[in-house]
């Protein structure tokens, strides 16, 4: 049996549903065009895991470009949305990456923001440039060092944790340690 590529996951959810629905290009777009317009939102929306691809494909219902409101809407529209749904992680977005490898990822290491600094980058895919920005990722930065020792300590005491804070503890560490690597330049 052959596995599903993430293409055709997206194809499944959502971009074959909708064209049964209706949706299509408008008249001149050549059969080529659209298929490779379908393609690139297909490969655009492929990390987003199944729930967020149902939710995401009953918004776009509402969402046809026309007066008919039938049309497919722009990559960007439907890219947008599906970041509104559910983040694109930065993993998958290279030109994004590119910070930590700088000298304001070196910076933000430093300083103690490293994971609050890609969360942020996470959530806006920008990096914090106001004087609010940072001071709220300061914050942020701060309240995970103290809930990660905390935690860290319990742990070492042979005290209970609640399984949401060793989960969190978890995904803090193994984040931290990608983001490391990825300042000091080796590849994780």
């Amino acid at each position: 049996m052959e596995q599903e590529t993430k293409r055709d996951r997206v194809r499944r959810l959502v971009l074959t549903p909708l064209a049964e629905a209706g949706f299509r290009f408008p008249r001149g777009t050549s059969d080529d065009a659209g298929k490779r317009d379908l393609d690139r939102m297909a490969d655009g929306l492929g990390y987003l895991p199944d729930d967020k691809l149902d939710a995401l494909r009953v918004s776009l219902m509402t969402k046809g470009q026309g007066t008919a409101r039938c049309f497919w809407p722009s990559y960007a529209s439907v890219i947008g949305l599906a970041e509104a749904f559910h983040p694109r992680p930065l993993t998958e977005v290279p030109e994004i990456l590119r910070w930590f490898k700088s000298a304001a990822g070196s910076a933000a290491l430093k300083g103690g923001r490293l994971v609050a600094e890609y969360r942020f980058w996470e959530r806006k895919k920008r990096p914090p440039v106001s004087d609010q920005d940072r001071r709220r990722v300061a914050e942020v930065a701060a309240d995970w060092q103290r809930r990660a020792a905390l935690t860290r300590e319990r742990l070492a005491d042979g005290r209970g944790v609640a399984q949401d804070d060793q989960a969190w503890l978890n995904w803090y560490e193994k984040t931290e340690a990608m983001l490391r690597a990825m300042v000091d330049g080796v590849e994780a």
